[in-house]
């Protein structure tokens, strides 16, 4: 065994340091290729410094070593020093044996700084340089899909997706992926099924699931999805998607219970109590979705949807104490909640109440008929039969299809 295998001995060993002081020692005397190989190990053992003191050592013996410049570059890179890693990259030339590679490089440098346009560039004009090169498919292919673009991913995917050099990149999935962002949810099923059969992922799985759902495979969503959860049943975002796979077949209990589970496992999920609140109100659960909203706002006091969703759940059953508890409080601008809290005053005869807000809600449906009935019926209710009339007569001429209506404001005509 020579003295650097040795030193990788001590190191897997658990002798990190002894393992370190050998190496530092061999480095000393060692030729060219040792010292690489050094400067390699330090790289994958964390030791940037030192592997970069052995690269710019050799470096200077051999400005023109592009596996040198390379390898510095990767160095660089690690250390987070973007910018050295570019100036180092560009130097390489197009001739060279590794200019395709210092071109992928570049293009990850450009694309986390923001430089879209120009990674793009530096992908293509390697790829017309080596158009039959797999990596180099498989790298446009991540690009475009990492940057939103998914249909000008497909292709790229496509053609590197039987490369033996890529088959730890999970191509399957990811061109079921893109297909899939793309609309073409029954040709991804294919690739995301062959993908799950070679590489079964978390993420893989979980795409898989959404796109069944996506596609009407309710049963293949919930298989996968059922998987999934067997798998990671701390992968929250599999549950409302799981959830309406059990609806749309049919199975509101299940569904019930997997947005539960989520809830147990995610109690700030914000998402899962609006679905599982929704579900249980469409079931005629009337308590249990009170619970979820309430459970709701009182993570979320300021959720907008869930409050108007409440309310309306409220006005449904007839509750109109709970929506003067719920929004009676509030100091709120949005004219839909004060409509509600106005009706909920209205039911529990509080006119004077109700009359305040709808005077401050007016101007937001004077073109609303059913507003402006109730509005009138107040007004007629306090007396003020004049202002009454007008508002009943500009209901009637948004709905003069409402004949109940028209014979009230004919009877009051002729009273007046």
């Amino acid at each position: 065994m020579n003295e650097i295998d040795t030193a990788i001995a001590h190191v897997q060993n658990g002798d990190y340091e002894k393992g370190m002081a050998i190496l530092k020692q061999v480095a000393q005397t060692a030729d060219d290729d040792t010292l690489f190989n050094i400067a390699q190990l330090y790289f994958e053992w964390g030791r940037i410094p030192e592997a970069k003191d052995i690269l710019e050592r050799l470096l200077v013996k051999h400005p023109y070593d592009s596996n040198l410049v390379l390898f510095k570059a990767e160095i660089e890179i690690d250390d987070d020093k973007e910018e050295e890693a570019i100036d180092l990259l560009t130097k390489i030339h197009e001739l060279d044996e590794n200019y395709l590679s210092a071109q992928l490089l570049l293009a990850d440098l450009y694309q986390l700084q923001g430089l879209e346009e120009a990674a793009e560039s530096r992908l293509k004009k390697a790829y017309k340089m080596a158009p039959n090169n797999p990596v180099l498919s498989y790298a446009l292919g991540e690009f475009y899909r990492t940057s939103g673009q998914a249909n000008h991913a497909i292709n790229y995917y496509k053609d590197a997706m039987h490369a033996e050099e890529l088959e730890h990149e999970d191509v399957m999935l990811k061109l079921g992926e893109v297909l899939s962002l793309n609309g073409q949810f029954e040709e991804a099923l294919i690739y995301y099924k062959k993908g799950i059969e070679q590489h079964q992922t978390l993420d893989g799985l979980f795409g898989y699931g959404v796109t069944a759902y996506q596609a009407q495979k309710y049963q293949t969503a919930i298989s996968v999805l059922e998987d999934l959860k067997t798998m990671d049943p701390q992968y929250s975002t599999l549950y409302p998607v799981l959830a309406g796979a059990y609806k749309e077949e049919g199975a509101v209990e299940e569904a019930l219970q997997t947005l539960e589970s989520g809830i147990q496992l995610d109690e700030h999920n914000e998402r899962l109590y609006e679905e599982a609140a929704q579900l249980a109100k469409n079931a005629s659960k009337y308590d249990e979705a009170v619970n979820y909203y309430q459970e709701l706002l009182r993570i979320s006091p300021d959720n907008e949807d869930a409050l108007k969703s409440f309310a309306l759940l409220r006005l449904e059953l007839e509750d109109y104490e709970g929506i003067i508890d719920l929004l009676g409080s509030r100091n709120d601008d949005d004219p839909e909640l004060n409509w509600f809290l106005g009706k909920a005053y209205f039911e529990e005869d509080d006119m004077e109440q109700a009359l305040k807000v709808y005077e401050n809600a007016n101007a937001n449906f004077a073109e609303d008929p059913g507003f402006q009935k109730e509005y009138g019926e107040i007004l007629w209710q306090l007396g003020k039969r004049d202002k009454a009339l007008s508002h009943l007569k500009q209901s009637l001429a948004l709905d003069p299809d409402n004949n109940e209506l028209a014979l009230f404001v004919e009877r009051i005509e002729q009273d007046f």
